[in-house]
């Protein structure tokens, strides 16, 4: 049964079609995203600002006590990229931009 390991070169979606391993693969990794209670609230947010910095993500996430520190917004922020929810913006005077991607849309129709 092929791991993580296995998947790690694959770039966009289209690259799990390629098997059955692959596409089962991304279904569980995109599950895990979206139903985990933090990265469902971080898609929340930004699909409510459309496009947001990592600076005011991270801001909006600590103040309302979502996250706890740096290391856990960067943990699940790297989690939804992985999981093609998220797309991390070309970075604009060394600004890191985040927007919601179709698949992390899916946050319009979750309770």
């Amino acid at each position: 049964m092929p791991d993580e390991f296995d998947f790690k070169n694959y770039k966009s979606p289209d690259d799990f079609n390629k098997s059955p391993e692959g596409v089962r693969y991304l279904h569980d990794l995109y599950l895990k995203a979206v139903n985990h209670p933090i990265r469902r609230e971080i898609l929340t947010v930004i699909n409510k600002e459309g496009q947001i910095s990592k600076k005011e993500l991270l801001k909006t996430l600590l103040g309302s006590k979502i996250i706890s520190d740096e290391s856990m917004f960067n943990y699940n922020i790297d989690f939804l990229i992985k999981a093609f929810c998220i797309n991390l913006l070309n970075e604009k005077e060394d600004e890191i931009f985040y927007e919601i991607s179709q698949f992390g849309k899916v946050v319009d129709y979750l309770e």
